[in-house]
């Protein structure tokens, strides 16, 4: 296995008054963050944000003002982030080892994303290593019901870090913890205190990332419930699943994962997936999974944030004895009918492709 020697980053989001700017300035303060440059957006005509960042040196700072990244800076992303590694190459800024980019309490995950996975002069130089999100421990449970940018930023991340703990009880605190998990069930949960946030819950050494040692694969992936395709099962599901009945609310939260028995031709199940993301949009929050590809003796492993897709990683070997395509989706509202739905396309589709005949 190469070494991959691309920058790390990690996009740092969280709603309004999570606490983004309290917890950068310990982190920058630690001895092991040394070597990190930090993006920040701001939303307004002038930054203030970076005054307030006391460890970071001028030169170690690009600030975006005027508008969020996901929409009235767009492109910007790419030039602070270009800016930096030249900067880095001319030893302007010595030692850079990894970035941070703060977003705004506004911004959505998926469209930042889709900035940073499809610039080529971008993935060249610099990975993804994790999206964290903080939650406001006071008015994270409200939020997490009542707006929708919190809810894709919740179910966007990697990591969720619970801010000012220290203003709830702790039984507000246990309800606050149960929901995100109900929320976002893959994510791991890190409570700082006053800001007191360790590197590794950011950054991971390549643990989040499929293709690097460290990695290795939520054992909720590894759990099989929910929807099921297999060859004997013509309703699509498995015998212990719940019953449909009415729907969910249009607004719900629903994470539930899809199992596939057969090993499944690339054509087809990248092209049932992009048409799930066209028909779901940015209902569907995550999904995440290992996919057992026809022809292929070694796993793919899928991840994407509402309807980006990060680029598909192929694993050394299989963790295990189960090859079945395993998926895990966190949707909003019909998600879960929107996936049972379009399963008919995996299951009866010709296996051929009809672009490719005479």
């Amino acid at each position: 296995m190469s070494t991959d020697t691309r920058i790390p980053m990690v996009l740092l989001t969280g709603f309004l008054g999570a606490g983004k700017t309290t917890l950068l300035n310990f982190l920058l303060r630690h001895p092991l963050m040394t070597g990190t440059a930090v993006v920040i957006n701001e939303y307004g005509e002038v930054g203030l944000d970076h005054h307030l960042v006391e460890q970071a040196e001028p030169d170690d700072i690009e600030l975006i003002e005027g508008g969020c990244m996901c929409c009235t800076t767009r492109g910007r992303l790419a030039e602070s982030l270009m800016s930096l590694f030249t900067k880095a190459q001319r030893k302007q800024i010595p030692g850079l080892k990894r970035i941070i980019i703060e977003t705004t309490g506004l911004a959505e995950p998926g469209p930042i994303l889709n900035q940073l996975f499809n610039a080529p002069q971008l993935h060249e130089r610099f990975v993804l290593d994790s999206v964290v999100t903080l939650v406001d421990a006071v008015n994270g449970a409200w939020t997490a019901e009542q707006i929708d940018i919190a809810q894709k930023q919740i179910a966007g991340a990697d990591a969720l870090l619970i801010t000012k703990t220290d203003l709830v009880d702790a039984d507000a605190l246990a309800a606050l913890k149960a929901k995100l998990l109900a929320m976002n069930p893959d994510a791991e949960l890190h409570v700082p205190k006053k800001g007191a946030a360790q590197p590794d819950w950011l950054f991971t050494n390549g643990r989040r990332r499929p293709g690097t040692p460290g990695f290795g694969l939520s054992p909720l992936i590894l759990k099989a419930d929910s929807l099921r395709l297999a060859p004997a099962d013509p309703n699509l599901m498995s015998a212990d699943a719940d019953p449909w009945g009415d729907g969910p609310e249009w607004d719900a939260i629903q994470t539930f994962s899809l199992i596939v028995d057969e090993p499944l031709p690339a054509w087809k199940f990248y092209g049932w997936l992009d048409f799930l993301r066209s028909l779901a949009g940015n209902d569907l929050l995550r999904f995440k999974g290992i996919v057992n590809i026809e022809g292929q003796d070694q796993p793919r492993v899928i991840h994407g944030v509402q309807t980006v897709l990060h680029p598909p990683e192929e694993l050394d070997h299989w963790p295990g004895d189960d090859r079945r395509t395993r998926i895990v989706f966190i949707t909003r509202g019909w998600g879960q009918e929107t996936v049972r739905s379009t399963l008919a396309y995996l299951k009866d589709t010709p296996n051929h492709d009809p672009l490719l005949e005479p």
